[in-house]
């Protein structure tokens, strides 16, 4: 549109530059350098609005140029019909700036300056060797509102035909429309590539129109060869994937399918969705799928399938813990088979998760079960997994069993000596084969993972009873580690005690807590027979009864408090068998701490958990000088 104002603010402008409307203006042209940085940064114009411009073309009388600016005016593509203006008198070659402030009033300058539509003809224009011409001009923005450019066209005569405005706006609606739906493309390509489940879209008539990389990964397909094939020729190797795309426009929800395909095991969860338009009618279908090992690895983590404890995590100084704990961190870089033995509370799984997070396997899954705690007829369903109807009472879609959910990971059998006789020549099958089939199903899953079992039961007893099975016994003890009982970790008690201690404590928000000196006494004479899981329940218990910072004999179970010396535990601990009675094991644990300690009652009595004073009375009641002991030492 031609609008005066804007005209007369355009020839005020030039005149204040310094303007002379009666000379020729001069072309000004940018380097080749200069203009392949302008073409770059409006690449996207210039290829959607040269099919347009031929088409403009066609449509105008002869002797006019169809022209394309960026948005600082330099001519990036233009078009000419024949015959032309004379381009020794102008120049609209790309390349040539044509801003107000090179060519003076024109449509391009004030469609650049104003950011509107409009016209200038003849006289309208500054420079008077313009005047014999009618331009039109409209600007073109971008879906963010950004200015990118203008198209135009510009010939000889009084003023352009009105329809030619129409025709410019015309054609920068189609580039900007056009530019708004190479966005929405690309971000549908971008929202399909980035979704974690692998998707397959398909028409209609058969072809795939979408396919997105996580699809071509678990298929070994190349995505960008498969869009606009037909679904049928792409997955002709597989029967079942097929029915479920015809059956897709009903939809449905993870379904599992495995199947092999292009040389591979394929094992998924498919869900489908009818693609509809506004009045429902059905044009296509959406497959997504996803691996079952990110379903497994998804269920396990949401199940809290997950080892938090490490070796540094496992606290002691006793000779024989530390052998346990060294000989776990050389097993942990193997894969090889661990069974784990001690009495119930002395830390097999903290060992077996110690293991994992220091195995190849810590990214994959830890999974524990307690073969003591299962139902003997649900034994085989936990740990193998079944199909849908496999039995009365089976879930619809069937259920993945341990064995499936720890693949990749740590699989924990706990207390595996209560595995049913029945069932260990299955779980060997397992061990052995490396594959599970689930109850009433017919396809070997293949499994990759660490079996650690652990059991507090002489299994080789069981074996000699015939509960259970020579050749599984071989099978899950390749490598045996054994953690011994606290009542032979004596020197462990304390400090155990003392890390519970700190843990409560945090736990509660409080300061430092201490343990008398009586009470450090109880806790040394007491026996343990639930090992280090009764030891954190009896400070747990006591630090909730506690009142000030230092934990009494008071807060101690009766049990504990009245508990006396086991002698057989004192003998395992001074590795002196045979000795008959309390008093000379007492005595002879004395004796052996005071020769190890140099004749030192400070560090004797720290080593027996006892006060100084407590020492003393007992040297005295035992008849142990302590004066020869240091010149012995000495």
């Amino acid at each position: 549109m031609t609008c005066q104002p804007m005209i007369s603010e355009s020839w005020a402008r030039c005149r204040q530059a310094g303007m002379d409307p009666e000379k020729s203006p001069r072309a000004v042209r940018v380097s080749s350098k200069e203009f392949d940085l302008h073409f770059q940064h409006a690449s996207d114009i210039a290829r959607l609005a040269r099919p347009l411009m031929d088409d403009m073309l066609s449509f105008v009388s002869s002797g006019f140029w169809v022209f394309l600016t960026d948005s600082h005016g330099c001519i990036l593509a233009s078009r000419a019909s024949q015959p032309c203006l004379d381009s020794g008198e102008i120049d609209i070659t790309p390349g040539t700036l044509w801003s107000e402030e090179h060519q003076g009033t024109s449509a391009v300058g004030l469609a650049i300056r104003e950011g509107v539509p409009c016209t200038v003809s003849g006289a309208e224009h500054y420079f008077a060797a313009y005047r014999r011409l009618a331009g039109a001009a409209t600007p073109i923005v971008s879906p963010e509102g950004e200015f990118l450019g203008v198209i135009g066209i510009l010939g000889v005569g009084d003023a352009c035909h009105p329809h030619t405005l129409g025709m410019i706006v015309a054609a920068s609606a189609a580039i900007e429309n056009q530019m708004k739906l190479e966005r929405a493309a690309n971000q549908l390509y971008s929202v399909i590539q980035s979704i974690s489940d692998g998707l397959i879209a398909v028409d209609n008539d058969g072809f795939i129109t979408h396919m997105n990389s996580v699809a071509g990964r678990i298929f070994g397909l190349k995505t960008s060869s498969c869009v606009g094939m037909p679904v049928e020729e792409v997955f002709k190797g597989s029967f079942p994937l097929l029915q479920m795309f015809k059956t897709g426009r009903e939809g449905f929800n993870d379904r599992e399918l495995a199947i092999t395909f292009n040389g591979r095991r394929v094992h998924i969860t498919v869900s489908s969705r009818p693609v509809c338009s506004e009045q429902r009618k059905v044009f296509g279908v959406v497959l997504t799928c996803r691996e079952m090992k990110s379903v497994q690895r998804l269920v396990t983590r949401m199940a809290g399938a997950q080892a938090r404890f490490t070796l540094s995590d496992l606290v002691g100084e006793d000779p024989k813990f530390l052998a346990a704990i060294a000989m776990a961190h050389r097993v942990a870089r193997s894969d090889s088979t661990v069974l784990i033995i001690g009495e119930s509370g002395t830390g097999k799984e903290l060992f077996a998760q110690s293991i994992h997070n220091a195995s190849p396997q810590r990214e994959g899954p830890f999974v524990a079960v307690n073969a003591a705690a299962l139902p003997r007829d649900l034994v085989e369903s936990e740990l193998f997994g079944y199909e849908e109807g496999a039995f009365t009472g089976a879930r619809r879609g069937g259920r993945p069993g341990k064995f499936e959910l720890a693949s990749g990971g740590t699989l924990l059998l706990d207390e595996i000596g209560d595995i049913p006789l029945e069932v260990q020549i299955s779980l060997l099958r397992v061990l052995q084969e490396k594959q599970v089939v689930r109850i009433g199903g017919h396809a070997p899953i293949p499994l990759q993972m660490r079996v650690i079992a652990a059991t507090n039961k002489d299994l080789a007893r069981l074996v000699e009873e015939g509960r259970f099975r020579l050749d599984l016994y071989y099978r899950i003890s390749v490598v045996n580690l054994t953690v011994p009982p606290l009542r032979e970790r004596n020197r462990d008690v304390l400090l155990l005690a003392d890390c519970f201690l700190k843990r409560f404590a945090k736990l509660r928000g409080q300061g430092e807590i201490s343990l008398s000196e009586k009470a450090r006494e109880a806790l040394m004479r007491y026996s343990w027979p639930g090992n280090v899981r009764e030891l954190q329940n009896v400070i747990e218990q006591a630090v909730h009864m506690l009142e000030g910072n230092e934990v009494g004999l008071e807060h101690l179970p009766e049990r504990i408090r009245d508990s006396q010396p086991d002698p057989a535990a004192v003998a395992i601990a001074l590795d002196t068998p045979g000795l008959s009675t309390l008093n000379q094991a007492e005595r002879a644990l004395m004796l052996k701490t005071l020769r190890s300690c140099g004749g030192n009652i400070s560090n004797a009595a720290r080593c027996l958990g006892i006060g100084r004073t407590t020492l003393y009375r007992k040297l005295a009641l035992h008849g142990i000088d302590l004066g020869s002991m240091r010149k012995t030492a000495t």
